[in-house]
């Protein structure tokens, strides 16, 4: 039996899972940890100008010492790893963020490619669930990745570089959006999965939804008290029409009224509608009967990889 370390240096949180792998080679995470460190805070529209914001980096650097802490007290672990995503493979001030991590942490972060990325989420989701056909979209802060699978195996897989805090920049979404913006958001998403003709052999599937802003929606759809209690919101499942019934509640609010109706989850309510778009509109046009929350994907892909 050992136990590893995975660092996840995303753009909107940055977050830690400390994993038990069993002489079976079968894992479960042991300890989860994160922070909402923003680290694609203020990069606008990725490109190679995009810079990494310098309170972006020490916010994530702060939340990497003091992940530091907690896994350096781990017994039995044997493996520290890292991955960045979206925000640090865009930034032209990558390279010498994760030489500052490498220095000050002592680890060396590997920047996942998209196709890696949304590859790792297909693994971590299918080693969760035991689903034939279905649509998966992981809703980050810097990208979204896409995969449709048929029959367990993947028909194809893509990262689009946009993710909530991008396109909440970009579109005006903070506050209370705009008619005119809304509208301009959702042509460029239809726009984007127009140049995907394959999304389409997932029209009627299931949508594994992973993401923090999808989960912030399964926790709002909790009204039972039994079930507000619950901490693990995987394999919780919603229907389409329930999930876009949420969103319109918020799409008509101001920033002030989301962060009312989020409550633990305020740090959202910025990003809540540009992050939900792409998902509201997957799920209209390729006519989804049903969501599924995911907590598996691209920590537990890796994983999943690692044990093989």
């Amino acid at each position: 039996m050992r136990k590893v370390a995975l660092l996840d240096l995303g753009s909107n949180s940055t977050r830690m899972g400390i994993y038990q792998i069993n002489q079976d080679n079968s894992f479960q995470e042991i300890k989860r940890f994160k922070e909402m460190t923003r680290l694609a805070e203020g990069m606008g529209e990725f490109s190679t100008k995009s810079v990494l914001k310098q309170d972006a980096i020490d916010r994530t650097i702060e939340a990497l010492k003091r992940f530091k802490s907690e896994y350096e007290q781990v017994s039995d672990l044997t493996m520290v790893r890292g991955v960045a995503t979206a925000a640090v493979r865009n930034a032209s001030n990558g390279s010498g963020f994760l030489d500052r991590v490498k220095e000050e942490i002592g680890v060396e972060i590997e920047v996942l490619s998209g196709d890696s990325e949304a590859y790792y989420d297909y693994v971590g989701v299918m080693h969760a669930f035991d689903l034939k056909n279905c649509l998966i979209c992981d809703m980050g802060g810097g990208s979204f990745e896409l995969a449709v699978v048929k029959n367990r195996q993947a028909v194809n897989y893509i990262s689009i570089p946009y993710g909530a805090v991008t396109l909440s920049e970009k579109y005006h979404a903070g506050e209370k959006i705009s008619a005119a913006d809304f509208f301009a958001l959702q042509r460029f998403v239809l726009y984007k999965f127009r140049q995907l003709p394959w999304l389409s052999e997932g029209n009627g599937f299931p949508l594994v939804l992973l993401g923090g802003a999808n989960r912030t929606v399964a926790r709002q759809g909790r009204d039972q008290a039994a079930q507000k209690n619950k901490v693990n919101l995987h394999g919780e499942k919603m229907s389409s029409f329930s999930f876009v019934e949420i969103f319109q509640k918020w799409l008509g609010q101001d920033k002030k009224e989301r962060e009312d109706s989020l409550g633990v989850e305020k740090e959202r309510a910025d990003i809540i509608i540009a992050g939900l778009t792409p998902v509201v509109m997957l799920i209209q046009q390729f006519e989804v009967p049903e969501v599924i929350f995911s907590e598996s994907g691209v920590r537990e892909g890796i994983i999943a990889e690692l044990t093989k």
